[in-house]
């Protein structure tokens, strides 16, 4: 009874995963999430031109990617569970550890939207004694993400054997990850772009993110006729290709504001 009673609390509280760590393996109940409301903010760059006033420019690497945005702040307030055993300064410095013993971009989660993840960090500094502190009452956690949050769902492997659709339902341009297993030259068509290949040798791996063409790790660049990569619109897009190819495995990576 008292186990079912656990599951069943721990099912109805808020918590947030980063770096692979739930915040209740640290007693931390997440009280509120502030920050996710509000409108991105756009990067513009502008130019004043004698006699023709404010032009904005247009900085795209690529011409159906989306607008970009600012970087956002999302802050969890947390509370720690009650537990008399419990000695506050040896939780902080495993909770010191675990937030900010690494300042880079990692997979932020958390129950208020679970179908979606964010690329974030904590970039403001604090000590031990400023958790310990903190932990007494309530701690407030900063993290600064990417505007663009990740659906999981983009994280899954699309296989097709033949021409195929694939349809995106967000309403934003993704830069997937594209595998072609066979051999020789071959050439990718999605929608109306076309992207040559020679020299492929089992398989090799469009990675439109980096704008890396590569197998198992190694750059594979030259293996392109042009540094054109492949994107996947909002709606459906249409997936071919020719040549000596046997299989195509797409990893959409859908985005969402």
């Amino acid at each position: 009874m008292i186990k079912y009673m656990l599951n069943d609390f721990y099912e109805h509280i808020n918590s947030f995963t980063y770096r692979g760590r739930n915040s209740l393996d640290f007693g931390l109940v997440v009280e509120s999430k502030t920050g996710v409301y509000g409108a991105p903010v756009p990067i513009v760059e502008t130019v004043r031109v004698p006699g023709r006033g404010t032009l904005i420019l247009n900085n795209k690497v690529d011409p159906l990617d989306n607008e970009e945005y600012e970087d956002i702040e999302i802050r969890f307030t947390c509370h720690v569970l009650p537990d008399p055993e419990q000695d506050l300064h040896i939780l902080a410095r495993k909770i010191y550890a675990w937030l900010y013993g690494s300042v880079e971009f990692a997979r932020l989660e958390d129950t208020y939207e679970p179908n979606y993840y964010r690329e974030a960090y904590i970039g403001q500094q604090s000590s031990v004694e400023d958790v310990a502190a903190a932990l007494a009452g309530k701690i407030e956690i900063p993290f600064t993400c990417r505007a663009f949050k990740r659906h999981v769902a983009g994280d899954e492997v699309i296989t097709l054997t033949a021409a195929g659709t694939i349809y995106n339902h967000e309403q934003y341009t993704s830069k997937p990850a594209v595998t072609l297993y066979g051999s020789g030259s071959a050439v990718l068509y999605i929608n109306d772009r076309q992207i040559s290949i020679t020299g492929i040798d089992g398989h090799i791996t469009l990675d439109s993110e980096l704008f890396e063409a590569h197998k198992d790790g190694t750059r594979q660049n030259t293996a392109l006729t042009s540094q054109v990569f492949p994107r996947l619109v909002s709606g459906v897009n249409a997936v071919s290709w020719a040549g000596n190819v046997t299989r195509v495995e797409i990893i959409p990576r859908w985005v969402s504001l």
